[in-house]
Parts: C-alpha cells; structure tokens; sequence
C-alpha cells in the first residue's frame, strides 16, 4: 500500500512540475528566440561538429574515437563517438533543457545532430574505400583501424542507455531510448531497448569523481536477452563524461556474446 502511495506522488509530482515548465519556458529558439521552436533551422546550422576524435580516456586525438593502446585494456567499450563539444553555448542549453526540464520533443534535434554525425563517420569510410582502389598505401594504417561498426553498418543493433525505474518514474521518460529509436529508423538498423537493464539504483553520476563514478556504477546494468552472437553494438546517450556508464553497459554485453561495442553521445559533458 506504502508503494503505491510513493508511485502516485511521483506520478502527480511529475505531472505538476512538467506544467510548471511549461508556463515558464515558453517554446522558443535558445539561438534566436523565434517562437514555436526550440531550434530554428538556421541557428542548428551554427552547431559546430567535431572533425576529429579521440581516446575518451587520455584524450589524445585519432579518426575514429577508439582508445589508444595504452588505454584500453581498462575498458571494454572499442570507443566512443563524441558529435559535438558540450561548451558550445547551443549544445549545452538543449542537453539541460532535454535532461533537467523534461523537455521531451528536443530528442528531435539531439537526434538530428547524431544523424548527421553518422553520416559524416559513413562517408568517411566510403572516402577511404576508394583511397583503398587508387592504392593511397600512406593511409593504409587508418582505413585497416576502421571500427567494424561503420564496415557493416547496417547489421549493427543500437540500444539506448537504461535508465532506473526510479528515475524513469519521475523523468516521464528515457532520452536516450527516444533518440535512439529515432536513429534506428532513420537508418533502418534494429534496435533493442528491452533486454539492456539496469538493476540498480545509483547516484547521480554529475555529483562525482572518477573513481566514484566507477564504482557507483559496478554491476549495475543485466543483460537479459539471447546470446549476442559476435553482433556489433552502438550504445546510445545524450552526454559521456568519463564513459563509465557506456563503459558498464559495454561490459555486460561483451560478457553477453557481442563483438564491438561502441558509445554514441550528443556531447562530451
């Protein structure tokens, strides 16, 4: 009885704070302030992409985002693909606004910028075929570093990043399974965001160190579906910080039965 009292306060309470924000966040573009949007066309196309990756871990730059030799016998995530740097102003503010004011319909641009970072990642690798064809040998160490992912892209499974039923109950929803779902169609890949499971409720990862936010997060997701079977997996969220949580994520998984595993984020937070 004590619980279903605790589920219908966070229900009302969420119902009452989402129209709160509506009353004092008015639709309009955070660049501009044109009114009945969030983004105007024109303001997306000053968001700036990232030409380049890195190692997420010691940050030294590379093309495709992989951890370095050195640093990646500490995960068991192949890399993580960062589209855009949280400092840009525009960025920042629809990342909060999605994460911390429940503004559900941003997904549409965060999964816009993540669309149109794929496609970058995509055509490279098609660039690279054809320096492969007219037997350009100087970027022969790159092209054979390609993440399988973007090798035999349309055979790749996404999956969000879950959430806790707590936190799920009082956010209304998961941001990352939206955008996520979003990308699967975009892209006609499969997509699985019911078998990935976190079981335990955690601390707020923003509120820690590194080291805290490992172990914070040690066993904290389940794998409850068939053996992955060498398949390649993205795992999808709006910001990475230290990966961890991608990190844990990609563990379960690897023990699952999956070949690579990499991140997809909006930004590095």
């Amino acid at each position: 009885m004590a619980k279903r009292r605790y589920i219908f306060l966070i229900d009302s309470v969420h119902k009452y704070w989402v129209l709160f924000l509506n009353l004092i966040f008015p639709i309009e573009c955070f660049g501009c302030g044109r009114e009945d949007t969030w983004l105007c066309s024109e303001c997306f196309d000053k968001i700036i992409f990232r030409k380049s990756q890195s190692c997420l871990d010691c940050k030294t730059k590379n093309q495709w985002g992989e951890f370095c030799n050195n640093c990646c016998e500490r995960y068991y995530l192949d890399g993580v693909w960062i589209a855009a740097d949280y400092e840009q102003e525009l960025v920042a503010k629809l990342i909060k606004s999605y994460k911390y004011h429940f503004v559900k319909d941003i997904s549409l641009i965060l999964a816009k910028i993540l669309i149109q970072f794929l496609d970058g990642k995509i055509n490279e690798t098609k660039n690279f075929d054809f320096k492969i064809a007219g037997l350009d040998w100087k970027m022969f160490d790159q092209i054979k570093a390609r993440p399988k992912v973007l090798l035999d892209f349309q055979n790749n499974l996404i999956m969000p990043v879950p959430l806790s039923k707590k936190r799920l109950k009082w956010r209304g929803f998961n941001q990352a399974e939206i955008i996520a779902n979003i990308l699967a169609d975009n892209f006609k890949l499969e997509i699985d965001a019911k078998n990935l499971k976190r079981i335990k409720n955690t601390k707020p990862q923003a509120k820690l160190n590194e080291r805290e936010r490992r172990n914070n997060l040690a066993d904290c997701f389940s794998w409850l579906g068939d053996k992955l079977n060498g398949r390649n997996i993205i795992l999808v969220d709006d910001v990475a910080t230290t990966g961890s949580t991608l990190n844990e994520c990609a563990k379960v998984l690897k023990q699952a039965g999956a070949s690579e595993v990499w991140g997809l984020v909006v930004a590095n937070g």
